[in-house]
């Protein structure tokens, strides 16, 4: 049996791009999001390896955590996650899905658009 609490992350780190904005065929609003995060590991040159890893956040009759984390932030943005791995089965296909429960903008549209500015 699948219990959400198995299998819980928690995530940091900057958007690689935009929000991505989708309606499911329910109507629920979908934002998809890709974080570059540092590993630990270093490349020859000593600096450490970045993964882009994608998240997805659904908003639910109780919750609209995917329509404030796309109004909230944009490329750059730093943001901390947290959620559960999420798999199954679509068309024979085996899926496996990062979904986000909940988020906390470490720094958001506002100010990684005036850090952007004054980087100029």
């Amino acid at each position: 049996m699948f219990l959400q609490s198995d299998n819980l992350f928690t995530a940091r780190g900057r958007l690689a791009k935009n929000p991505v904005i989708n309606i499911s065929d329910s109507g629920n609003v979908v934002t998809t999001i890709t974080l570059a995060q540092k590993t630990p590991f270093k490349t020859e040159k000593n600096e450490y390896k970045t993964v882009f890893i994608e998240y997805v956040a659904v908003d639910t009759k109780n919750s609209s955590t995917a329509t404030r984390l796309a109004e909230f932030n944009t490329k750059g943005s730093l943001v901390t996650l947290e959620g559960y791995h999420d798999s199954f089965s679509k068309k024979g296909e085996y899926v496996q899905v990062n979904r986000i429960s909940a988020f906390r903008n470490e720094e958001g549209k506002e100010k990684t658009e005036q850090r952007r500015n004054e980087q100029k």
